[in-house]
């Protein structure tokens, strides 16, 4: 089923692929049970992976690249540094973006040491990446399918009470047992999947045999498609929809998707504000085909930017939305009790960038996305229409869900890149040879 054995070294030769293969084999299905994990396993994943490559003399991979993508994520940390001098919370500037800094540079690093692995290596994590997507995807769609049974049974086993679980809107009890999960506790456990996809596929096209990569690829997607769209994260939804469109118009047409990627890129960094604040005024809060939490959205984006000319070249600080909350005075119809109701963050990082960073923070994401997608281009003809299909995925993500600081957040993109460059070196291999030319 795998690779051709002859290719691959003795288990001795092969020990750092298999501790992070199997690292990665638990964290993937861990992901899709809590998405919160990742704040554990991208750590872990770091730590082998850099100490596999400093046992073997690379220790140029503990050192970021210096290349335009890492420019930029560096002079954006620095500008959301500095913005502590202007934030109402400084404190709070400093300890988040320090943790960002953190964040950045250890997922960079495990890029590398990645990229660096030995093709046997490769091979160990690359098979512990899709089999673990395949068992979490297994995982997602009973969940789905079953109202969270295997949750309900497993809190009640461990003997967990609602002290424990947050939040408590999430939680239904009855004598002291859970009865049911509510279905919006599934929609942060089912982003990984989007991202995980497509370094997944790449991992089943080129280790899995002839005969049946095209089976276990086509169960990937299947069983992605169903976990996320009988789920209720309309999120997901569209990262998963986009991310097919692009891949399949990255494969017959790469140099347009490459185009049409940094257009809309560029679109969402910089006019984000005329944008949403033309949507409220064409009333799409009250659209009965959007669903009450497209509605709300609308109301939210709507009013960070109207705030946005308070401070429209620096930003009020990083972070900041969350310390100020601006309250909602602007709510759909249909949800006249959300009126009042403090806003933590604005389920746009786009949108929150321009809020706290201002136009300076805005140029500087748009500038990184591009470096990205210049990277990206560079890729194996093998490789690139899957990148494209995770960036695209991404850029919808932030688009629409989240806060830009909270830190699994920033780990998840943090592991799938570090999933991506695994991929990159997987292309690479002699199985690959003839695919690239």
């Amino acid at each position: 089923m795998f690779a051709n054995s002859s290719q691959v070294a003795p288990v001795s030769g092969r020990a750092w692929g298999i501790a992070i293969g199997t690292v990665v084999v638990v964290a993937t299905p861990a992901m899709l049970v809590s998405a919160k994990t990742v704040q554990a396993f991208l750590p872990m994943l770091l730590l082998l992976a850099g100490a596999g490559a400093l046992s073997r003399g690379r220790w140029r991979v503990m050192i970021p690249p210096l290349n335009v993508a890492t420019v930029f994520i560096a002079a954006l940390l620095f500008f959301a540094l500095i913005s502590a001098f202007w934030a109402a919370r400084p404190e709070a500037v400093l300890l988040m973006v320090m943790v960002g800094v953190v964040i950045a540079w250890g997922s960079i690093v495990t890029m590398q040491a990645l990229a660096a692995e030995t093709y046997g290596n490769v091979l160990h994590i690359a098979e512990g990446l899709w089999i673990g997507f395949l068992v979490g995807l297994a995982y997602a769609l009973l969940e789905v399918v079953s109202d969270q049974s295997i949750k309900i049974w497993v809190y009640n086993a461990l003997g967990l009470g609602p002290e424990q679980l947050e939040p408590d809107r999430f939680f239904t009890w009855e004598g002291g047992r859970l009865v049911a999960v509510h279905p919006d506790d599934l929609k942060r456990n089912l982003m990984p999947v989007p991202l995980l996809l497509w370094p997944a596929l790449i991992a089943t096209r080129t280790i899995v045999s002839r005969l049946g990569r095209y089976a276990v690829g086509a169960g990937l997607v299947a069983m992605a498609l169903a976990s996320v769209f009988l789920s209720p994260s309309h999120t997901c939804k569209l990262a998963l929809f986009v991310g097919l469109v692009v891949f399949a118009c990255s494969v017959y047409l790469p140099r347009a998707s490459r185009v049409g990627l940094t257009v809309a890129w560029l679109v969402a960094c910089l006019a984000v504000v005329p944008i949403v604040i033309q949507l409220r005024a064409l009333e799409l809060q009250n659209a009965e085909w959007l669903q009450l939490s497209g509605q709300l959205r609308i109301v939210i984006w709507n009013e960070i930017a109207q705030l946005v000319s308070d401070a429209p070249f620096f930003g009020v600080g990083a972070d900041m939305t969350y310390f100020t909350q601006p309250p909602l005075r602007d709510v759909p119809d249909v949800a006249p009790g959300w009126l009042g109701f403090p806003i933590p963050h604005p389920h746009n990082v786009y949108l929150q960038t321009w809020y706290e960073l201002g136009l300076v923070g805005a140029v500087l994401l748009a500038g990184l996305g591009t470096a990205v997608l210049t990277l990206i281009s560079a890729a194996s003809a093998l490789a690139r229409p899957y990148l494209y299909a995770v960036f695209a995925a991404a850029a919808v993500e932030i688009g629409t869900s989240y806060n830009l600081w909270q830190i699994w957040f920033l780990c998840l993109f943090g592991f799938a890149a570090a999933m991506c460059s695994l991929a990159v070196n997987l292309t690479r291999s002699p199985c690959c040879a003839v695919e690239n030319r």
